[in-house]
């Protein structure tokens, strides 16, 4: 009868950053080791909490599959010497596997007949099963950072101090760290309220067992608890707190038994900007704001305790203290910054490396504003040069204010912030901001044009430099966020200049390097990876956009023979063809084209000169002068089509040409003995792919 196993490790307190990685690598690694030697089960479940990384697993079979297992051995006309005695290998094959030759089978393979054994393994019980797999479960976990803590240099994330191992009501046993660890059915309940182990009787019963004794192992109950718990202190003072996602998920990672607590703080403290409130408090103790009814920012913040609802007005105040002392810091550091003028910030940016081989933050607003200014002229923008000036002077010199030192993710924001204080205007104030983004992929654009140049000139910059030096991704490793970048860029053109050549930028941009940089090896091919890297994201993009890779693959190809330009075009392209295909009638002409591609290709391979021209006085047979003369209508109407954009009925010419296609195809031979004749059809067939390909590769659709 099938049973639920439980794998708990316990441990001191974890990051939260390092819990939901670690919780994805149990998962896959159980549901690959399971598989591997046959063990059957429905599903596997996850939960955590900073103490404490659970797996169960659901309804796992009693014991393993049985397994018939296959060994090759040496080839037959190896197997015997000239006077018939089995040779060394066979002798040597056999022993190895407790038989005797003359037991062993022939098999024919592809490359002769060869000796093999037959082997019947027998599944084994879950119980032992899992006492192997758990173990290497903990040991495979990977953490950006561990900890040693005893004499056999066990690593893991923090301490551990516990395992429960369970197959249904049964101990799965199993040791680590030199037998110092070892498995059993007792953990603990809330550590805050006592040290007395707590007994699992059945895995069915542990998420009840823990209930009771304070701990909420399941994170999305745990999560639900927290919002429940923070609406209702809030709905007490008729306020709504500032749920920010990220921290509600940072915080139910750092408590068992969340409880919220609400706290206030001086009401002078209010004269600080609302960001530097809300940040303050989010990064420092993982408390919440909260705004009253017209939005506006109160004096009350909310903490969530780990504990029981009780001595509140002592937890209250130890909130209160530290947030106040955070608070006060915060004014300093505000008060301090607005003594500056922005033009000695701009200054210090002199001092203030970009990059090592690069420069400083100084010369890269030289650049950006060469950039801009070249971005602006060559698409014809509305921007005017003294705000593009002045917005990328002030853009980064936040960058070395006291605020900002202390509390980097408010860089940009508290620009904007300094910016109004000293009387700027509200877009250039609003571009020091936006420039940064999109701060993800998927992030807000910037909202006006002025500050998307910004962002533009900044962002293609600092990818020209690092591709430049060779400071590039590789594989999953990203540590400049250079892919998000460029997504960000993409995004950006195609929402302000859909019909910007992106390549005379990256020209541009490249030029304005400084000249020791253009000296480097990397530099001399940096501007055809860059566009490489661009088109890369460009397919992820729309990929995740729901489009199928062979649509995306047969609009970026044409896209990338006619030059990184008019990239607004392919998405609208990408969704007249998403939409054809949901035609019935499309995947003929998908065959019909694969047919025709596939012909000029093997011409192509026998090296036969296919023309542009096509000789009309060639053409003997009826259903090839007819597809001359509708191939002569259409190729002139997709021109026109296509110089027009009207991508749509471009692509309905494929319904027109097709039937004259099939016709062809059905009652001509193209390879045929007559030289000039053959070479004839296959122009007349590789200028009509050719009109279409200029927008559409039909051949790469599957």
């Amino acid at each position: 009868m099938a049973k639920n196993a439980l794998l708990e490790i316990g441990t001191e307190e974890i990051p939260a950053s390092y819990i939901v990685p670690a919780l994805e690598q149990m998962k896959k690694n159980a549901d690959d080791m399971l598989n591997l030697i046959g063990l059957k089960f429905d599903s596997i479940t996850t939960y955590s909490t900073p103490r404490r990384l659970v797996l169960i697993l659901n309804n796992v079979a009693e014991k393993s599959e049985d397994k018939i297992q296959e060994f090759n051995g040496p080839a037959v006309k190896a197997g015997k010497d000239a006077n018939g005695n089995w040779t060394q290998a066979v002798v040597g094959f056999s022993k190895k596997h407790n038989i005797t030759p003359e037991q062993l089978t022939v098999k024919d393979t592809d490359k002769g007949q060869y000796y093999c054994h037959t082997q019947k393994i027998k599944g084994i019980k879950a119980q032992e099963a899992l006492s192997n797999i758990f173990p290497e479960l903990i040991k495979k976990i990977y953490f950006p950072k561990t900890m040693v803590w005893e004499s056999s240099l066990m690593k893991f994330a923090r301490p551990v101090r516990s395992i429960v191992a369970m197959y249904g009501d049964k101990i799965v046993k199993f040791s680590l760290a030199n037998d110092t660890l070892k498995s059993s059915n007792k953990t603990i309940g809330l550590h805050a309220l006592t040290t007395k182990p707590v007994v699992i009787d059945h895995v069915d019963n542990y998420k009840t067992i823990l209930q009771n004794n304070c701990v909420l192992i399941d994170q999305s109950e745990r999560k639900n608890r927290i919002l429940a718990s923070i609406s209702e202190v809030v709905n007490t003072i008729s306020c709504k707190a500032i749920l920010d996602d990220e921290l509600i998920d940072e915080v139910n990672q750092l408590v068992e038994h969340p409880t919220a607590v609400l706290c206030k703080f001086d009401e002078k403290y209010l004269k600080l900007p609302a960001e530097v409130l809300i940040t303050c408090m989010k990064k420092k103790q993982k408390c919440f704001a909260v705004k009253d009814e017209n939005g506006k920012l109160t004096n009350y913040f909310i903490g969530i305790r780990n504990g029981k609802s009780e001595h509140q007005n002592i937890v209250r105040e130890g909130y209160q203290k530290v947030v106040v002392a955070r608070l006060a810091d915060s004014e300093f550091f505000y008060d301090n910054d607005l003594k500056k003028t922005l033009d000695s910030s701009l200054e210090r940016l002199k001092g203030l490396v970009f990059q090592k081989e690069i420069g400083t933050v100084y010369e890269k607003l030289s650049r950006i504003k060469n950039l801009a200014q070249f971005i602006t002229t060559e698409n014809n923008l509305s921007c005017d040069t003294n705000k593009i000036n002045t917005a990328v002077d002030l853009s980064k010199t936040d960058l070395v204010s006291e605020m900002v030192f202390e509390y980097p993710e408010l860089q940009g924001i508290i620009g904007r912030i300094y910016a109004n204080v000293a009387g700027q205007p509200q877009d250039i104030s609003q571009a020091i901001e936006q420039h940064y983004w999109p701060l993800s992929a998927s992030g807000k654009l910037p909202e006006n044009l002025l500050s998307a140049v910004v962002s533009l000139a900044d962002k293609i910059d600092t990818l020209s430099a690092d591709f430049a030096i060779g400071f590039e991704p590789s594989g999953s490793a990203d540590p400049y966020g250079l892919r998000r970048m460029a997504i960000g860029i993409i995004r950006m053109i195609v929402e302000y200049i859909p019909n910007a050549n992106i390549e005379v930028i990256i020209d541009e941009s490249l030029n304005n390097l400084p000249e020791k940089i253009k000296q480097l090896e990397t530099f001399k091919n940096a501007k055809e990876r860059l566009i490489k890297f661009f088109w890369n994201r460009i397919e992820n993009i729309y990929e995740n956009d729901g489009y199928k890779f062979d649509e995306v693959k047969a609009i970026i190809l044409p896209a990338q023979k006619n030059g990184f330009n008019n990239l607004g075009d392919i998405k609208i392209k990408l969704s007249f063809l998403h939409n054809a295909r949901k035609q019935s009638s499309f995947e003929s002409i998908i065959t019909i084209f694969k047919r025709a591609n596939n012909i000029v290709q093997q011409a192509k391979k026998q090296k036969l000169q296919i023309s542009e021209h096509i000789n009309s006085q060639l053409l003997k047979e009826e259903p090839e002068q007819k597809l001359y003369n509708q191939y002569n209508v259409i190729d002139k109407q997709l021109k026109e089509l296509l110089a027009d954009k009207n991508y749509s009925q471009a692509l309905n010419k494929l319904n027109d040409i097709k039937p004259h296609l099939d016709n062809f195809f059905e009652n001509v031979m193209v390879m045929c003995d007559d030289n000039l004749l053959k070479l004839n059809r296959i122009s007349l067939i590789s200028g009509i792919i050719k009109g279409f390909d200029s927008f559409v590769d039909l051949s790469v659709l599957q």
